[in-house]
This record gives structure tokens, C-alpha cells and sequence, in this order.
């Protein structure tokens, strides 16, 4: 019974797994962090991965299964990292041409 409800969960929850071992995982590419820069990495990918996946799907026009959701969590889950200053610098281009 309890195999049940263990598989249960992890169908549920899935993406929000899959995003956080994504970042886990880019702790690999991150070299020289302190515990804090390593919670702050993951914590940043997790919470990309959890709050973006579902934008990304539809903005791409993927198919709205549990692969795909899962698939993208973890990808942005492992590359919010380097996302993060690239986005930064773009935001800082756009704001830089419309005088903001």
C-alpha cells in the first residue's frame, strides 16, 4: 500500500522534483561556492524551475503533458544559474535604449 501512495506522489509532484534536482545538479558546473552561494544556487534554480516551467511550456507551444512539464522544470531548474545574469544583462540593454 505504501509503494502506492509513495508512486502517487512522486506522479503529483514530479515537476517540482524534477526542478529541484536540476539545481542540485548544476552545483556540478559551480565551482568554489560557499555553503551559502551553494543553498543561494539552488534555491534560485528551484524556485525558477517551480514558478516558470508552466509559462515556458505554453510559451513554446510544447505539449502540456507530464514529460514535458517535467522535462523543462528540470532544465531550468540546472540552468537558472547561468540564466540568471544573462537575463540581468538583457533587462539592463532593453532599460538602457527606453531611458528607463
Amino acid at each position: 500500500m505504501e509503494a502506492t501512495t509513495a508512486g502517487a506522489l512522486v506522479a503529483k509532484y514530479s515537476s517540482v522534483i524534477a526542478g529541484f534536482v536540476g539545481s542540485i545538479m548544476s552545483l556540478t558546473f559551480l565551482k568554489d561556492l560557499t555553503r551559502r552561494q551553494a543553498f543561494c544556487a539552488v534555491s534560485v534554480g528551484f524556485t525558477s524551475s517551480l514558478f516558470t516551467s508552466s509559462f515556458a511550456v505554453s510559451f513554446f507551444n510544447l505539449p502540456a503533458d507530464a514529460a514535458s512539464l517535467d522535462g523543462v522544470s528540470f532544465l531550468i531548474g540546472l540552468l537558472a544559474m547561468n540564466l540568471v545574469p544573462a537575463v540581468r544583462s538583457m533587462l539592463e540593454r532593453f532599460a538602457a535604449t527606453k531611458g528607463i
